[in-house]
């Protein structure tokens, strides 16, 4: 459903200078392209974001499950708890970069909307 979202955007956006130009004048035309054409690779950029993001949320399942695996034999020996120490470090370096990846996405979508938002608001009829 997320893709469909953008995609749906795009179509709507290619079609908005052509409005916007018997709404607006000629003069806007020109403006309302140019905003139209930001928001495809806008739309890239979230996509590749979202990919990267998902990779990362992975990343911290698969080294929080291995994290547990090996916290539950600490206690075994000293070898045991280095490598729990490890696999701990491992797990919150992961989630440190499930949040980077997270706060960047979030800022991107914010961006894209208010783009979006600027756009509707000056290239389409109301």
């Amino acid at each position: 459903m997320p893709f469909f979202r953008p995609a749906l955007l795009a179509a709507l956006m290619v079609a908005g200078p052509v409005a916007a130009a018997q709404a607006n004048g000629a003069s806007d035309m020109q403006a309302c392209k140019a905003m139209a054409a930001t928001l495809t690779p806008k739309q890239a950029e979230i996509a590749e974001l979202t990919a990267l993001r998902d990779e990362a949320a992975e990343t911290v399942e698969t080294t929080g499950e291995a994290w547990e695996d090996i916290e539950i034999h600490r206690r075994a020996s000293a070898g045991h708890a280095a490598a729990a120490d490890t696999a701990k470090a491992a797990y919150d370096e992961a989630k440190k970069r499930l949040a980077r990846h997270e706060l960047a996405l979030q800022a991107s979508v914010r961006q894209y909307n208010d783009d979006v938002a600027a756009f509707n608001s000056r290239c389409t009829k109301k």
